[in-house]
């Protein structure tokens, strides 16, 4: 009887850790589905083709072919000479314009300029990818 007594505690002890297993373990659902409704088919975008950015994508891809590679496409841009071939972020340019014509610039443009240079450079340093 002591032997029966046994096994019967050791199965009832295995039936509720079981138990308690099945009620921790997370209920995985995929949530009920929501019916799309449409009532017609959108019509497609109207998008303008000769837009000017558009227009003048790969203009100066020829000039190495047909120039004998003389001239490079930067040369040829009309832009100030900050931005002239210049990759970066505001804060980059900011700096790069200080540099070129911080001298030359007018005083409230100047101050203006600095403002957001210290702006930049706190959130940057605060809230930047590279933290």
């Amino acid at each position: 009887m002591s032997l029966l007594g046994g096994l019967m505690r050791a199965g009832a002890s295995l039936c509720q850790s079981a138990g308690t297993l099945l009620h921790t373990a997370r209920a995985i659902s995929a949530g009920v589905c929501c019916h799309i409704r449409m009532h017609a088919i959108p019509q497609p975008k109207v998008v303008d083709r000769w837009t000017e950015k558009r227009s003048m994508f790969g203009v100066y891809d020829n000039i190495g072919i047909l120039g004998d590679f003389k001239a490079h496409p930067r040369d040829l841009i009309v832009a100030p000479c900050w931005l002239k071939g210049f990759r970066g972020n505001e804060l980059q340019r900011l700096i790069r314009k200080k540099k070129m014509v911080g001298d030359r610039m007018m005083t409230l443009d100047k101050h203006n300029l600095e403002k957001r240079i210290r702006f930049l450079y706190r959130r940057f340093n605060r809230y930047g990818k590279h933290r």
